[in-house]
């Protein structure tokens, strides 16, 4: 057994047990957001499990799987994202308005309106 191979065993043997916390985490819960997370990290799991075997089969059909794989883990976490945070479009541009309304009463913004044109602001040590 080589260096290649024993590294190989190792790499399967943390995913494994990567996978089965994510797993008793999918199944506890509590909340759905744990739930989504650890479906995430198994997605993860997965593809890095993929390229293991790619690795050891020294083959490079499982990159078009992983591909595919990264697709839907990527949309996976979007979407969750979305769901989580719960606002509408109209919600998100009223927070969007809001924030900007605050950055602009901000102490340094005001300053920078009140400065005549061409003056430089003053460099405080």
């Amino acid at each position: 057994m080589n260096v290649r191979d024993l590294l190989i065993a190792l790499a399967v043997v943390v995913l494994v047990a990567a996978a089965l916390l994510a797993m008793v985490r999918l199944a506890k819960g509590p909340t759905g957001l744990d739930r989504g997370v650890s479906a995430d990290v198994l997605i993860t799991v997965l593809i890095a499990g993929i390229a293991t075997h790619a690795i050891a089969m020294r083959t490079e059909v499982g990159l078009v799987i992983i591909l595919m794989m990264s697709l839907v883990g990527f949309t996976g976490a979007v979407a969750l994202a979305r769901l989580i945070t719960g606002t509408s479009l109209r919600e998100r541009r009223f927070l969007e308005a809001e924030a900007r309304a605050a950055y602009h009463d901000r102490p340094e913004a005001v300053a920078h309106k009140q400065r005549p044109a061409g003056e430089k602001p003053r460099e405080d040590a």
